[in-house]
């Protein structure tokens, strides 16, 4: 059984994802026939009439169980308020897409639609004249906006839905703190003023992203993170697939929610991406003014190396691209990516079902990858935390990595009572003391053992949230957040300094002249107890 963990955005992540249930429902069938691939074909590969992409028939991908080894974690970043309702345009589209609802003319919406309602609401002055929503669709937006308003998170209202589609695979949104995508304008457009942000959807779908912008800019980023089980389902795949979705504002978004980034360097998985560009155009949408906005050229050499390898801080082993593009090959092997020219474009679902074989493909081309040492993976490891730091003790509990606060005596035993009390819930070490350590930066939702000045076991901490900042940059929330009673920055800095400059830490460097400045980047972990354990 394999466990594929998707990232997608709208259309083509859902199209993507409804060819690779297609594909892994035809393996687990010949594995359990003891049948070569050929014998299948003509019942699972797609080439009948009820197989085309424009069939809404998911029977062959939810019959084997396969589905259920299948999680896709969706941007929501194109998510709006509308009419008093909660719009997830690429949520909804994946649910139709797998659950056999979907307007396969358009890619998105219900299929045999009306919009009486939307035509009321513009007879009211109400609503966008440019963004109708059907009255089917309107009937899914009042449910979730229900759901959300008595007390449901998105993740499970999400699962609510499903429950009637039956996707066959798990669907989890990015995040449930709602994160907008806005766009900010570089000109005059209509009532809008050069400067001003606008939602992504207007600038796409009103403007069909006609009008030159200067950034995107996702609104409530600061305050959000993975939603429950998103870093676990990376975390535990056996391969996490980038599919053919805007780079920039659908997976890009994704990867920057905090931790899941993190998560998909670390994982064990396999990680591999479809380029969304063939031949120089985008395949769907007009993802070429996303990539020229932040100064990527539109072609799949160009995105994959976007991404970057995984060996060189990237996020991807391999990158699959078209036949157009097979020249791009060495360039991207050269870049540490695993690459091969293979038919990328998604006529039908037999088409499809064919590239997800490829990105299977490939993916059992790379070799096994050993366990990353990173919170809550079930190896034990050092983490460099704390006002100081010192090498973690050895052993775990239930397989979870310690942590340690400065050095065992008085100072640590201080902090793990301000943790213990709620008084400490944040920390800082040194990016230094992680490199010397050669520790995976923190992972949102991780836990780890902490341990007192005797190496006891007091309590498991989860890590709530983490950022790189420079020391001249940590602010005062984040000093007090410490638990030490610090009152300004300079106390902060000051007691931070004392400890990295003492000869026990910077020989824990090695480096005996080490001297924190201004711009030494520091790591500001945020953190809360889950769980006091009895020696506590």
């Amino acid at each position: 059984m394999t466990r594929v963990t998707v990232l997608a955005g709208g259309v083509g992540g859902a199209r993507f994802t409804r060819g690779l249930l297609q594909q892994l429902a035809a393996e687990d069938a010949r594995v359990a026939a003891n049948a070569p691939i050929s014998a299948l074909e003509g019942e699972f590969s797609g080439n009948s009439a009820q197989g085309s992409e424009h069939t809404s028939d998911t029977s062959t991908a939810t019959g084997t169980g396969t589905a259920s080894d299948v999680t896709v974690i969706v941007n929501t970043g194109d998510d709006m308020w509308l009419d008093g309702l909660r719009i997830c345009p690429d949520l909804d589209t994946v649910m139709y897409t797998l659950g056999g609802g979907i307007s396969e003319e358009q890619g998105w919406g219900r299929a045999e639609e009306s919009r009486r309602t939307s035509a009321e609401i513009a007879a009211y002055g109400r609503g966008w004249s440019w963004f109708t929503l059907g009255d089917l669709d309107l009937a899914t937006h009042i449910v979730r906006t229900d759901l959300l308003r008595n007390g449901a998170t998105l993740s499970a209202a999400t699962e609510f839905l499903c429950r009637r589609w039956q996707p066959g695979a798990r669907l989890l949104p990015m995040s449930d703190q709602f994160v907008e995508t806005h766009v900010r304008l570089a000109t005059d457009a209509d009532e809008h003023r050069a400067g001003d942000l606008i939602h992504f959807e207007e600038w796409w779908v009103r403007y069909r992203a006609g009008k030159p912008v200067t950034e995107f800019v996702q609104v409530g980023l600061a305050d959000a993170v993975a939603a429950p089980g998103v870093i676990e389902a990376i975390r535990t795949a056996d391969l996490v697939i980038l599919p053919p979705s805007n780079p920039v504002v659908s997976v890009g978004t994704i990867l920057a929610i905090p931790g899941i980034r993190e998560a998909l360097r670390t994982t064990t998985a396999r990680v591999v991406g479809i380029a969304p560009i063939i031949a120089g155009a985008a395949v769907r949408g007009m993802a070429d003014a996303c990539l020229t906005t932040i100064g990527v050229e539109t072609s799949a050499l160009a995105v994959g190396l976007h991404y970057g390898s995984r060996a060189a801080d990237g996020v991807l082993d391999a990158w699959l691209v078209d036949e157009t593009d097979a020249a791009a090959v060495p360039a991207l092997e050269a870049a540490g990516i695993r690459a091969a020219a293979v038919p990328l474009w998604m006529t039908d679902v037999a088409a499809t079902a064919r590239i997800a074989a490829e990105a299977l493909r490939i993916a059992e081309s790379i070799p096994a990858l050993a366990p990353a040492n990173t919170a809550g993976t079930g190896t034990a490891t050092t983490t460099p935390t704390g006002t100081g730091t010192t090498p973690a003790a050895a052993g775990s509990i239930d397989g979870l990595p310690v942590i340690e606060f400065a050095f065992p005596g008085p100072l640590r035993d201080q902090l793990v009572a301000a943790v213990l009390n709620g008084t400490k819930t944040s920390t800082t070490a040194t990016l230094a003391a992680y490199e010397v350590e050669n520790e995976p930066m923190p992972v949102v939702g991780g836990r780890q053992v902490m341990i007192d000045s005797a190496g006891q076991p007091v309590a498991i901490v989860e890590t709530t949230g983490f950022c790189l900042a420079r020391v001249g940059d940590v602010d005062l929330e984040h000093a007090r957040d410490e638990g030490e009673g610090f009152e300004s920055v300079a106390a902060w800095r000051a007691a931070h300094e004392e400890m990295w400059h003492s000869a026990r830490s910077r020989a824990q460097l090695g480096d005996p002249g080490f001297t924190a400045t201004d711009d030494t980047v520091v790591v500001l972990e945020r953190l809360r107890v889950v769980m006091r354990l009895p020696a506590s």
